[in-house]
């Protein structure tokens, strides 16, 4: 019966939706594109990726959609959020709704409670007067148990200014850091995974060095072909968390060197328990270290980690010597977006709702980004004026307007974790060639068709770049 819902909208531009997940009371959206079954092919622990799960018989399902395909309205237009809900395949009657409707991540504007009837219920959600995102948050308890959906209209969201100011010494800051970070040899380690190797892929630990305050070490996981040749490379940067990825080998196997980057500095080869310690312990809160100083920020050593990392390519003896992506989600796809604004050798670029956009959006009433410091009064009560400069120096805002090569973003607008408010702000920055993929009703994960989509994006880029490159013909 859903899955009828979102074949008459037209939401997903031909992927067909289904629900899991019914136990917990969640709705996950997956696609029946074949993808989804080859998922186990690529590790993406640390990428916030829609992972498998048993599935379960469904007994009530909820979904709420827009009138509109693209759920994207113009100002001043209004918004009606279509809820359809069923109970074992019969569609509800007289179950009561309760909702709630406001601006995303604010204080809600309108509350109510309706009946549903015949399976459905029309919810006027009236409209907004500025550019941004209205979000209709819905619960239903049936047999005594609640369930519960979502739908985000957008309004003029490429029209979105970001409230963040760029500092005046933004870009002599950067590249003052970078060439201090590059004053010490890389003094790049690989040592071998035999147990990682693949009959295609070899797969190494790499560790490298820059200069902060101090000599830091940065640890990857590197995948090379086996086959002798010259080839393109992929920088993978991580999402949130404390667990390394594990390599990309089947992208490496297509022919492509990848390196997915630990930005912890520590070893990518320790056991479970060793990352959990560091998540209870060093690395707790590490987002939120150092909030008040552009110096010490947790971030800085990450950037400047993240971008010796392209030296670190351009160092090995497989790499091709001009071919370079980059690619993340999250957390990083920040770090995607960058690194490329810091280094003019990387192509092409790929980011998937890319987190630490426009963090003071929350000081003017509208949604900031991940990790939402803004939210939380005791970080930065009693010195707001020096956060808020020195996090403007690592916000994705003022990166984006120094970014001049093409990129791919892709999002849903259901995601609470970024808010699309917030990473609107810094795509509408980005003045270089740019497309995007967006799943309105897609949340804060990875789906199988961005997958598909953005890596066939980069690799078929890096491929066209190196057949027409000088030295390929």
């Amino acid at each position: 019966m859903i899955k009828a819902i979102y074949s008459k909208f037209n939401n997903y531009n031909g992927y067909v939706n289904v629900f899991k997940n019914f136990a917990r009371s969640a709705i996950v959206f997956i696609f029946l594109s074949g993808m989804f079954l080859g998922a186990h092919a690529q590790d993406l622990k640390g990428i916030d990726v829609v992972s498998e799960k048993k599935k379960t018989t469904p007994t009530v399902e909820i979904a709420v959609v827009l009138e509109k395909r693209d759920w994207t309205y113009d100002i001043g237009e209004e918004a009606v959020f279509v809820v359809k809900a069923y109970k074992n395949g019969i569609a509800c009657d007289n179950e009561k709704i309760q909702f709630e409707i406001g601006p995303e991540k604010m204080q809600f504007t309108k509350r109510g409670e309706m009946e549903i009837k015949g399976g459905e219920a029309l919810i006027s959600g009236g409209t907004m007067q500025q550019p941004g995102f209205l979000r209709c948050e819905v619960k239903m308890d049936v047999d005594g148990n609640p369930y519960s959906a979502r739908a985000t209209a957008a309004f003029a969201p490429e029209e979105i200014k970001p409230t963040v100011m760029q500092p005046k010494d933004f870009s002599v800051f950067w590249h003052t850091a970078m060439q201090k970070s590059k004053s010490v040899p890389l003094h790049k380690k690989l040592t071998l995974l035999e147990d990682r190797a693949t009959e295609d892929v070899n797969v190494y630990q790499v560790e490298y060095e820059f200069l902060s305050e101090n000599v830091e070490k940065f640890y990857a996981v590197l995948c090379i072909p086996k086959k002798e040749g010259k080839y393109p490379a992929i920088i993978r940067f991580p999402g949130a968390g404390w667990a390394p990825l594990s390599g990309d080998k089947a992208n490496s196997a297509k022919g492509f060197i990848t390196l997915d980057l630990y930005i912890h500095g520590k070893p990518v080869t320790e056991s479970q328990a060793y990352y959990e310690d560091l998540k209870n312990n060093e690395l707790k809160d590490y987002m939120y270290k150092g909030i008040d100083n552009r110096d010490s920020f947790y971030y800085h050593n990450v950037l400047l980690g993240c971008r010796r990392a392209v030296d670190l390519i351009y160092e090995l003896p497989n790499f091709d010597g001009e071919n370079l992506g980059a690619w993340g989600s999250s957390q990083g796809g920040a770090l995607s977006i960058i690194t490329t604004a810091l280094d003019k050798r990387i192509d092409y670029f790929v980011a998937l709702c890319p987190a630490m956009c426009d963090f003071s959006g929350y000081l003017y009433e509208r949604a900031g980004g991940w990790p939402h410091f803004f939210l939380r009064p005791e970080l930065y009560e009693d010195k707001e004026k020096e956060v808020l400069e020195a996090l403007s120096y690592y916000d994705v805002v003022n990166f984006a307007t120094h970014i001049n090569v093409p990129g791919f973003f892709s999002w849903g607008f259901n995601d609470a974790t970024t808010p699309p408010t917030s990473f609107y702000a810094a795509y509408n920055m980005v003045q270089a060639p740019k497309q995007t993929f967006v799943i309105p009703e897609g949340e804060h994960k990875i789906y199988p068709p961005q997958r598909q989509k953005t890596y066939n994006w980069l690799m078929d880029n890096l491929r066209k770049n190196k057949a027409s490159s000088p030295s390929e013909t």
